[in-house]
Order: C-alpha cells, then structure tokens, then sequence
C-alpha cells in the first residue's frame, strides 16, 4: 500500500488554518523558511548508510511526510505519495584548532534551518550530518511545518534510532502503532474535540465577546516587504528559572502559567491596557490515539486575562491560571474559535501592529538513551542569535525552554522589516526585568501601569 497514490483527502481544521495563512510558495504558511527542526549530538561510529535507510524508512511510515495540498482549487486537499528518498547532506567539519564544537555544532545547525524548504519537494523531510571526527557528529532534521509540530520532530527521532539500530542487526522493541494523519482529518469537528463541541463553542463565544487578539506597535510598516524573520536568543539564568519554578509550585501553577503571568504584565506594559488578548498553543493531542502520528496537530489560543485589581504577581498568576485551565478544558482548532468571535483578529490586521504570540516548549521526552551503538542529545540550549532564521507565518514568536540544567533557553523571532534589532532586545530585557521581579517577590505591589 505505500506505492499507492491517495488522493482527494479533505484537510484537518489545522490545515485549513494554514491555508488562511497561505502567502504562496515564499513566504507565509507555505513559505521555504516555514520548518520544524532539531539538531541532535551523536556519539558513536555511525554507519552513513544505515542512516539513509532508516531516514527512508521513517517516511514510509509516516505518510504525512510524503503529502502535498493542493492550493489553486476550490476545495483544497491533500494527496499521500510513495515513498521516497530523503535528503541527507554530509559536511565534514574542518580539524585542528577551532572554537568550541558545541558552539559549532549551534552555529552550524543555525545555519541549517535557515535554509530554503520548498513546500513541493516531497519528502519533507531532511536530513544533514556535520562530522567533527569518526565518532562524533551533529544530525539536524527539518520537516516544512505544514507536515509536522515540534511534537512530531521527537517522534521523527524516536523512530529513526529505532530503525538505524534495527538496520544495524540490534535487537529493538516494536514501535508503538502510529495512526496516519489523514485519519485524524477525516474527523468530525465534533470527534476532534472528543464529544464536547458545543460547549466548546459556547466557551469561546463567551469568554471572548467583545475581544480582540493584542497587538504590539512595530517600528515600520514593511511596505509590502517579504517577512524577513531575524531570532534574539538568550538565557534565563538557574536562579531565575528556579524561582520561578518554585513559585509556580506554591501557587499550583504549572511553569507555562507563570512564564503567561509575566508576559502578560509585559503585554501591560508595551500597551498600557489592563485587558490582554494573548495567543498561545496547545498541543492538540488530546485524542489518544493520535500521540504517535506525526503531523501538524498543535492549536492556536487566545487566553484573554484581565489584569485590573491585581495588586501583586500573585494576581496576576492566579488570574493566569483559571484562563489556562479554561482553554485546556475546551481546546479546538483556532478555526472553530474564529467561527464564534469573527472580530477577534481584527487588530492585529491593522498596518503597524502585530501579535506576538507566546509558547513554553513542551514535547515527549527526548529520545536519550544509546541506540545501535549511538548515544544522542539534543541540542537545546540555544544562545546564538541570528539575523536570518527559519520563518513562521504571521506576527512574531516568543518561544521558552526549560533546560535540564536548569536554565531557560528562550527566543523573541520579529519581522526585521516591521521591527528593529533594538526593539526585540529591549522586549527581552523587559521581559526577564518583569519575571525576575515577580517571581522574587509575588506578593510585592506591581508598578503602576503606563498609560499610552
């Protein structure tokens, strides 16, 4: 069955979300820089062609990989293709002195997820391995986002160690059924939202009437510009991310709710409103049987907190909290929610603003242990910024990672047409200022808002 071509297949709300952000093959939900991407550190003899193998192999097992939509027609739909072979690019990195490979191996992984991904060249998968030596070696994979979410890159890692160590005559478990996607898109919207869409819907309609999505002021218009995505990197240091994770523990918050809190205190700032519209993401995997299927699953949503009469962070925290326990409740594709508030994006349509929405990184864990004679870490702690980086396809990104050190790997990615360097630099420092204050002292009075 994996020769066979599988046409006409209608899109998932997601999909149909993309296709609202489509701005052709360039740019927008479609565009060559749209990517999902990790970079991994090998260590071990790895056998280059094995690795093929395995990297075709997990093609052949995610369909998804292998789909194209058809955009130009009325209906737009997808099509599963046979299987095919994936890019792998090799690069031998030079030997003798040099700075540090790690760094090298983040500069170099920079490097390739900013390159171009046409969304037509299937599979959508890629591949490429830098070798500092025989046994050491960094593999960044890359899939165009309209064919997987963060998510779906571990689950990608998982199956390709799975089928290099078998590949290589190790014995390795099953891997667990992974359902194809166009299963999860034939559903009803009632299904996808596991038998309670109305009350969804009501949910929705309710808790944004009247709403609109917060928009922050750019530097420029871009005057008809191609987006052109740069990416401010930097580091939340242990004591912060301590803190912050102990006061999300005192106050049954989970770390997302009080990174939230303090983003939207940052949002208080740069506006001068009391009411914030903050757009953020679910996983969308709430209906068990899709967690092992790679694909575009992840929600966008609007989490509308009302900050006046906080007096202290701890406020502000517990407010932060009842509107993310609402959304998780009634999680459904942002299409849904629109149908119910067609004003909600309105302000962000307008020239000179822009939303800027705002994740904590949160995935299956990590594939660590050795697998055919490999033992592989992700690379996370990301500190290196850049002035061209992979795309997204409207507005800008705030995106959080709690590290294992104990650090808080985070990023503010901006339009350098709409915005300057300078802009995102200060949006970081405010940022840290207002979560480093609020988490030392929750329940110290907040600072006046600015009226703008």
């Amino acid at each position: 069955m994996a020769d066979e071509v599988l046409t006409g297949i209608p899109l998932s709300l997601q999909q149909q979300f993309f296709c609202s952000l489509d701005r052709g093959d360039a740019h927008g939900a479609f565009g060559s820089r749209h990517v999902a991407s990790s970079a991994w550190r090998v260590r071990g003899r790895l056998d280059v062609g094995a690795l093929r193998e395995s990297l075709d192999d997990v093609v052949e097992r995610h369909e998804i990989l292998r789909t194209s939509i058809a955009r130009d027609v009325p209906v737009p739909y997808q099509t599963v293709h046979p299987p095919g072979p994936v890019r792998l690019t090799v690069h031998e990195f030079p030997s003798g002195p040099a700075d540090d490979p790690g760094a090298r191996a983040e500069k170099w992984f920079n490097e390739i997820e900013s390159l171009h991904h046409p969304v037509a060249e299937l599979p959508h998968l890629r591949a490429a391995l830098g070798r500092f030596g025989a046994d050491d070696a960094v593999l960044v994979l890359t899939v165009h986002h309209v064919a997987a979410d963060g998510w779906s890159m571990r689950l990608i890692m998982r199956d390709l160690l799975n089928r290099y160590a078998h590949r290589c005559g190790h014995t390795v478990p099953a891997l667990p059924e992974a359902r194809q996607y166009r299963e999860y898109a034939a559903l009803s919207p009632e299904e996808v939202a596991g038998g309670g869409l109305a009350a969804a819907r009501a949910h929705w309609r309710n808790r944004l009437r009247g709403a609109e999505m917060t928009a922050v002021g750019t530097d420029r218009l871009p005057a008809g510009r191609v987006p052109a995505y740069g990416n401010h990197r930097f580091l939340l240091d242990e004591t912060v991310t301590g803190r912050a994770l102990a006061v999300a523990r005192s106050l049954r918050c989970t770390p997302f709710m009080i990174f939230m809190a303090a983003y939207a205190l940052l949002l208080r700032e740069l506006t001068g409103r009391d009411e914030v519209v903050a757009g953020t993401f679910s996983s969308g995997r709430g209906l068990e049987g899709f967690r092992d299927t790679v694909g575009p699953f992840l929600n966008f949503l609007p989490l509308r907190i009302d900050l006046s009469g906080c007096a202290a962070f701890r406020d502000v925290a517990a407010r932060t909290r009842a509107t993310c326990l609402d959304a998780y409740t009634h999680d459904i594709p942002f299409e849904l929610i629109e149908e119910e508030v067609p004003g909600l994006m309105d302000a962000v349509q307008a020239p000179g603003r822009e939303l800027i929405a705002f994740e904590v990184l949160q995935f299956p864990p990590a594939p660590t242990a050795a697998a055919g004679g490999l033992a592989v870490e992700e690379i996370r702690r990301r500190v290196l910024s850049q002035e061209v980086s992979c795309d997204i396809p409207d507005g800008g990104l705030w995106a959080l990672d709690v590290l294992p050190s104990g650090e808080t790997a985070c990023s503010l990615k901006l339009d350098a047409n709409a915005f300057d360097a300078a802009t995102g630099e200060a949006m970081a420092r405010a940022f840290e200022r207002i979560l480093r204050s609020a988490v030392t002292a929750p329940e110290d009075p907040l600072p006046a808002r600015s009226r703008r």
